[in-house]
């Protein structure tokens, strides 16, 4: 039985500049350190190969105290067989630092700008792939495989399989991966979880192992792979020290401000549990308020940090002033005759149907008093 650790797009370098400043900081230490567990991860189950598809650093030129942390610490894991594949960040130019073979250690294996393997005979297996040596890759580096009864074929490749026809990232169509005869191809370039079947060769992404913004959302980690007689078998391990998640908090029934952060709170530990406060969250407020509530929406970040010990959560406030629909419907004017209508179309419509037709109401009576403009 073969073991491996599948680990992509670390991007380490990546600088989280939409964080304040302390806090960015911090997130810039905590993606070195998911990336020092994963290899601890993979020490600890002794596995024999580490995979990595590409993106390991965020650019091309990465700074050379950095290069040699990752270089220290590949060294460490060994006997560890580590294999790498250039991705489009990280691309293998000429005088790259994937170039400058003599400086890594033993138990790292690079793979040059075209497709080939690495020979493990002591493993009856072979790695192979091919890194970038460009910001985009237009052509497929995939290629079939020597036909070797017996022998394990792993492919380690940077790659677009989830949108092949007009990619300019290494395009990856079901029919290359299913022809490539490859037992499993361990894919980097899609920072998102993802297991497939093309053909008999499974695939898959294990996604980035920590998240670098809010568009890559909830657990973040890496693929524990295990090879019983060719057959793959991939389990998903969480390494991220915090999530990204967006939530809505409806606080139509807040009074103040500790009543909204309250309510958030109560609202967060529901989604993601206990813990939450480690996470960051793109936060949205909803709901209606009556006017005369003391709440300020741009107060209440401050007030969740000191409450509940919460590291980052930016508010958009997307609620809007209460309002009796019943005795408007009943003023002789143009609001309240559209606002009757509305009420009656919202009485009679499916209940899926309604909710469109609530915003409508909402959004109608807001352009009659002039809080919408067409720039909206």
């Amino acid at each position: 039985m073969i073991k491996a650790v599948q680990m992509s797009d670390i991007h380490l370098g990546f600088q989280y500049n939409r964080l304040p400043a302390e806090l960015a900081e911090i997130r810039r230490q905590e993606l070195m350190k998911t990336f020092r567990n994963g290899l601890k991860f993979a020490q600890t189950q002794q596995v024999d190969f580490l995979l990595l598809p590409g993106d390991i650093f965020d650019g091309p030129k990465p700074e050379r105290s950095l290069v040699q942390d990752v270089r220290d610490a590949l060294a460490d894991i060994a006997p560890v067989r580590v294999m790498i594949a250039a991705g489009n960040h990280d691309y293998a130019y000429p005088g790259s630092v994937w170039l400058e073979k003599d400086k890594w250690p033993e138990n790292v294996y690079i793979f040059p700008p075209y497709w080939t393997h690495f020979d493990f005979p002591e493993l009856h297996a072979q790695i192979w792939g091919a890194s970038f040596s460009a910001p985009y890759q237009y052509v497929t580096l995939l290629q079939p495989v020597d036909d070797k009864p017996g022998e394990l074929q792993i492919g380690v490749l940077h790659g677009d399989a989830y949108t092949p026809d007009h990619s300019v990232y290494n395009p990856l169509p079901q029919a290359a991966i299913a022809g490539s005869k490859l037992n499993w191809l361990a894919l980097g370039h899609i920072h998102k979880e993802y297991q497939d079947v093309a053909g008999d060769t499974a695939y898959a992404y294990a996604g980035a192992p920590e998240g670098h913004g809010f568009d890559e959302l909830g657990e973040k980690g890496v693929l524990l792979l295990t090879f019983a007689d060719g057959q793959p078998t991939a389990e998903f391990n969480r390494l991220c020290q915090r999530r990204y998640e967006k939530v809505s908090v409806d606080i139509s029934h807040a009074a103040s401000n500790q009543d909204v952060a309250t309510t958030i709170s109560n609202a967060l530990q529901q989604k993601v549990g206990d813990d939450y406060s480690n996470d960051l969250f793109e936060l949205t407020l909803t709901g209606s308020l009556a006017p005369d509530v003391p709440i300020k929406a741009t107060d209440v970040p401050a007030l969740l940090h000191t409450l509940y010990d919460t590291f980052y959560v930016p508010i958009q406030d997307d609620t809007h002033p209460a309002v009796n629909y019943a005795a408007l419907a009943q003023e002789d004017t143009l609001i309240g005759n559209f606002t009757q209508k509305m009420l009656h179309a919202i009485d009679n419509a499916d209940e899926a149907k309604k909710p469109q037709l609530q915003a409508a109401l909402q959004y109608g009576i807001e352009a009659f008093k002039g809080g919408i403009t067409n720039e909206d």
